[in-house]
């Protein structure tokens, strides 16, 4: 049975109240767009700004552009994907009113990389010229094989907007990962892929090659690694980033810990912060 108008307008300002307090005690400001109506997050966005507190949407294709760049106005970090928005047209717009409110589109490619210019909503000219917009380009391979030369190109296409180029590398590490590193690509790698001593040696070749560049590659570190091998890993520049239960307060792994907690990465270095590898 549906629920009466009044039951009904009671339940929505209940949910706008309880995402207003989110927002006031900097609580779970990723959100995304199915959660609230677009006039709620409209008020939450502007309550956010105000108060200088980062809020960022998770787009899954239900508001309109429109609605999408009203948003963004606002300050409001959009994290999209050519699956939710398959039309780089639209991307034009809202990196655009990210960059008139200094926030920022993330996006989140999930398909092939284009090649030419070749029939599609989208080809490897438009993504190279959000890039150089200023889009934030997040990229995995753990569906689809990520060229490091095309990773590479588009970092260097990103430098002067000052976008970050991020890839999330799966399986065993790739040595060529360190040329877009050193051209200013974010490396997120886990340590599933440090089976033995040569992969802890090209981590860590990555990791000199992106604090070289300016970047970092981030390692997630979900079971207990030997001590000398963090060590090598932080001493190359590398972001440690521990989804362990916290080591015993005297250990050696604990004030390896204790470092690592001094060198995070940015917001923008991760699609979603606080989330396993895209």
């Amino acid at each position: 049975m549906d629920k009466h108008p009044v039951e009904s307008g009671v339940e929505g300002v209940l949910r706008t109240y309880e995402l207003l307090d989110r927002v006031r005690t900097r609580r779970d400001l990723t959100i995304r767009d199915d959660q609230f109506e677009h006039a709620v997050l409209l008020d939450a966005a502007a309550y956010a700004r105000r108060r200088r507190i980062p809020m960022s949407l998770v787009d899954t294709g239900r508001f309109s552009v429109v609605e999408l760049e009203s948003l963004a106005r606002r300050g409001v970090r959009v994290c999209t994907s050519d699956s939710a928005r398959p039309r780089p047209e639209e991307m034009e717009i809202i990196v655009r009113a990210c960059r008139a409110s200094r926030s920022f589109l993330a996006f989140l490619l999930e398909a092939d990389w284009p090649a030419g210019d070749e029939a599609g909503p989208w080809s490897a000219r438009a993504l190279s010229a959000l890039v150089a917009s200023g889009m934030d380009l997040h990229v995995s391979n753990r569906h689809r094989d990520r060229d490091p030369g095309v990773l590479g190109d588009l970092a260097r296409q990103a430098g002067p907007s000052r976008g970050f180029i991020v890839c999330y590398h799966h399986g065993p590490l790739v040595a060529a990962l360190a040329e877009p590193a050193s051209l200013g690509a974010w490396i997120h790698l886990s340590d599933r892929g440090l089976a033995d001593d040569d992969a802890v040696a090209v981590a860590c070749a990555i990791a000199r090659a992106a604090s070289a560049g300016h970047s970092r590659a981030v390692v997630t570190v979900e079971r207990p690694l030997a001590p000398d091998v963090l060590e090598g890993l932080w001493a190359a520049g590398a972001v440690l980033r521990f989804l362990t239960p916290p080591a015993e307060s005297r250990s050696a792994l604990a004030a390896i810990e204790r470092k690592a907690g001094k060198r995070k990465a940015p917001p923008r270095a991760a699609y979603l912060p606080g989330v396993t590898l895209p």
